[in-house]
């Protein structure tokens, strides 16, 4: 499950200012703890959020891009300021976990920091990619994006040999300097919707500026065993839908329809949504706050649509945090939308025979925010709070 690699700079750094923030922004927060006999002390951000994630574009890059005539332009919620050259691409979520051991791998600080609904647009004449719904994973110091629809593609490599951390007036911290550089995959994947080979792997994107905070919890490994996914990689989470909800839904002439790549089985009843990344953390303290099982789960480019004649209202993207038991996801173009409830008051976690994690019995209930989207958006009025979509099954592969 874990390789062990040299820490870039880059990750020292993301974890320097995610520790910073959240001993800035809260009262109760540290920064990581000094390892005592040994231990592992654990400082996890399980809320981060932040003003934004900003690329000062490279001028030398730009100008080679405009030379083959590709231009770059600002997608969703991502915005350009031109007089600087820089986008910028709003935090979302994110779970991060920093290790005072040095020696934890993947690497001592693990993660999953999202960007859902904002990315970049590349085009040249009738030629149009666009990179949307990045997510850094700084245990190996790289960003993911959605490209043409597909989820978890590999685009920068982030190289933090000159990274410098501070911070602003207001006490966020702020981390400057790292240099987003193309992967293999990126490069070759502009050069054949371009028709050029000029595009290399290494080319610099440009300088990060990265502002970032939220409040942290501390525990010790000593005391506090805890299995971590640093990141997940499949396969996925399955409702079975709740027959009576069904059937409510049915009578008010509401159909669900899965969207993108998400899956359902007739005969059973079940949705599925495949696992496009994310972190887990299982602890053996259960008593751990805010859930001893903590983490995000990312669901990208799937979902549902709900219908009814010509209205419908759908809902992609999820993402899981299954320490505040809670499923949010993008409707109309908005990320962070909390839709259901996770009850695990019957929950099982198990391993099969692959060596997936299993999770089985959580009820999904709908919240008051998605009861009232619903009923505004069919005009009716009985969808209510609490309502029990259904029963989730969690497969998550692991490395």
């Amino acid at each position: 499950m874990r390789s062990i690699r040299p820490k870039s700079l880059a990750v020292v750094a993301i974890g320097g200012a995610l520790a910073l923030a959240a001993a800035a922004c809260s009262s109760t927060a540290a920064a990581p703890a000094a390892s005592t006999g040994g231990a592992d002390i654990v400082t996890a951000i399980p809320a981060l959020t932040g003003a934004g994630t900003s690329v000062v574009l490279n001028a030398g890059t730009a100008t080679a891009l405009k030379s083959l005539g590709v231009s770059i332009a600002p997608a969703g919620t991502a915005t350009f300021d031109a007089a600087t050259s820089t986008v910028t691409f709003p935090i979302t979520s994110g779970y991060v976990e920093i290790h005072s051991d040095l020696s934890f791998t993947p690497g001592y600080i693990v993660g999953s920091v999202e960007h859902d609904g904002s990315g970049l647009t590349l085009s040249a004449g009738s030629t149009t990619v666009e990179l949307d719904n990045f997510v850094v994973d700084p245990g190996n110091s790289m960003l993911y994006g959605t490209v043409g629809g597909k989820p978890d593609v590999p685009l920068l490599s982030l190289d933090g040999t000159n990274v410098k951390v501070s911070k602003d007036a207001g006490g966020d911290v702020v981390l400057d300097g790292t240099v987003a550089r193309l992967t293999a995959t990126a490069a070759h994947a502009l050069d054949t919707a371009f028709g050029t080979t000029a595009v290399k792997a290494g080319l610099p994107l440009g300088n990060v500026h990265l502002v970032a905070h939220g409040s942290a919890t501390t525990y010790s490994e000593a005391t506090d065993k805890t299995t971590e996914i640093s990141r997940l990689n499949g396969t996925s989470t399955s409702v079975t839908l709740d027959a009576a909800t069904a059937a409510a839904l049915k009578s008010l002439g509401v159909s669900l329809t899965p969207v993108g790549s998400a899956t359902f089985n007739q005969s059973t009843s079940t949705v599925s949504f495949p696992i496009t990344g994310g972190f887990a953390a299982i602890h053996s303290d259960l008593n751990y706050r805010p859930g001893y099982i903590a983490g995000v789960v990312l669901h990208q480019a799937s979902g549902l649509t709900f219908s009814a004649g010509t209205k419908s209202l759908t809902v992609s993207d999820f993402v899981v945090d299954p320490g505040d038991s809670l499923l949010t996801a993008t409707v109309g173009g908005k990320p962070g939308i909390p839709l259901l409830l996770l009850d695990g008051t019957n929950l099982r976690v198990s391993k099969d025979s692959a060596g997936d994690v299993l999770l089985d019995g959580t009820v999904a209930k709908l919240t008051a925010t998605a009861a009232s989207a619903l009923n505004q958006t069919f005009g009716v009025a009985a969808i209510t709070p609490g309502t029990s979509l259904g029963v989730v099954h969690l497969v998550a592969a692991t490395s």
